[in-house]
């Protein structure tokens, strides 16, 4: 749960949006019912059950999109019909109901929201009680719209910033060790669900500690930002590719049988062979491969892929070992 909330942005503010709805209206229910005022009271319950409904659909489903928009509808709603028959309580509500928008759905179109809520209340102008009360009404709504537009905006941008920094590795651009376990695990469940199948493989530079001894650090990492432009331009747009650590690389294909995966990766091997340079000339790579297996997990998967690439390296390196799930079979040496 607690993983679920941290690693999912948008699914972490809708659970703590409907906490907060909960905590907020629950309370003020129980007073509306108990000082006799039933209706209102019971639609304050109606509205915390909507929430409570609305937050577990996003939490089973993970569509938070939909999710955001059925609460910015729920709750702008009712802040119209509030402000109308509550009068200057529920005119208040309205700047919460303004600031929630831009929380649960996208800026651009929660103006829009914050734009026709503000409208409808100040046409319908049942709870106010002067002209200025009004105009001061407009000005402070689109004042905290303003602000809660900028908010958003910087929020996401922060957001999508503190995403790549997790996801990425630094010095190639290529997706890290922590992005790969998330995609693993995924395929891991398409396979299961959909029986697509996934191709896997590591690759490791051969010898590189020697770059880095002999021509220094600068040199050696120059070698891996071309090793990962090698990898990233000899794959297709669903395929992925992943800095596993060090000089290691894991490469995932979808939609590969067999026979496609040792062709992928001799193929591979043979361009990084012929493409991969260090100041004393070629660097090569030893790499491990294996189809996913019924029935087993990212872990025991990897497993196996890293048991070929270190067959690979025993072997002699500069060669590619591909595991069919009962014996490992070397590919090609170049």
């Amino acid at each position: 749960m607690l993983y679920r909330l941290r690693s999912e942005f948008q699914l972490s503010i809708i659970v703590l949006f409907g906490l907060a709805a909960v905590l907020g209206i629950l309370p003020l229910a129980v007073y509306r019912l108990l000082s006799g005022a039933t209706i209102v009271g019971l639609v304050d319950c109606g509205v915390v059950v909507f929430v409570c409904a609305t937050v577990a659909y996003a939490w089973r489903t993970g569509d938070t999109a939909r999710a955001g928009w059925l609460l910015v509808a729920a709750t702008s709603s009712l802040g119209v019909v509030m402000a109308h028959y509550l009068g200057t309580p529920g005119i208040m509500g309205i700047f919460t109901v303004l600031l929630a928008s831009f929380l649960l759905i996208d800026r651009s179109k929660a103006a829009v929201v914050a734009a026709l809520t503000l409208v409808l209340v100040t046409v319908d102008g049942t709870g106010f009680v002067t002209r200025s009360h009004q105009i001061a009404f407009v000005v402070n709504g689109a004042l905290v719209s303003m602000f809660a537009f900028i908010f958003a905006a910087r929020a996401e941008t922060q957001h999508r910033q503190l995403e790549t920094l997790a996801t990425h590795d630094s010095l190639t651009g290529l997706h890290n060790r922590r992005a790969m376990e998330e995609e693993l695990r995924i395929a891991v469940e398409s396979f299961r669900r959909n029986h697509v199948r996934f191709g896997l493989v590591m690759l490791d530079l051969d010898h590189f500690k020697r770059v880095n001894d002999d021509y220094g650090h600068e040199a050696g990492d120059q070698v891996l930002i071309a090793f990962a432009g090698i990898l990233r331009n000899s794959t297709r747009k669903v395929d992925r590719v992943f800095r596993y650590g060090g000089e290691e690389f894991v490469m995932l294909f979808p939609g590969v049988d067999l026979a496609g995966l040792r062709t992928v990766t001799n193929n591979l091997h043979a361009r990084i062979s012929a493409g991969l340079r260090c100041p004393g000339g070629a660097v090569t790579t030893s790499a491990g491969a294996a189809l996913l297996m019924p029935n087993e997990d990212e872990q025991a998967w990897l497993a196996r892929v890293d048991a070929a690439l270190y067959k690979a390296k025993a072997d002699g390196r500069n060669r590619v070992v591909i595991d069919d799930g009962n014996a490992s079979q070397a590919g090609a040496e170049s």
